[in-house]
């Protein structure tokens, strides 16, 4: 089993402001209530759930947060889109 090592570098750093861009693009829509089709959110789920299965495999720390988050975000939009919160 690989061991996850943090390393601060610059590209790591880009790739968190990624993360912040990229998976945050939900949190408008949870707070005002003006949801997506849930295709959208479905299909990014299932496509972050790929990705987090290769961020796993390679050790990849940045890419497992990043798809963790995109996956809660995804999650919770589905079930709120679901329930019509």
């Amino acid at each position: 089993m690989k061991k996850i090592q943090i390393k601060i570098t610059p590209e790591n750093i880009i790739a968190l402001i990624g993360i912040i861009f990229i998976q945050f693009a939900l949190i408008p829509s949870h707070i005002n209530g003006h949801f997506p089709d849930i295709s959208l959110p479905i299909f990014v789920f299932a496509g972050l759930l790929c990705y987090l299965y290769k961020a796993i495999i390679d050790a990849d720390w940045v890419y497992i947060l990043s798809n963790s988050i995109g996956l809660l975000l995804n999650g919770s939009m589905i079930i709120r889109i679901l329930l019509g919160a």
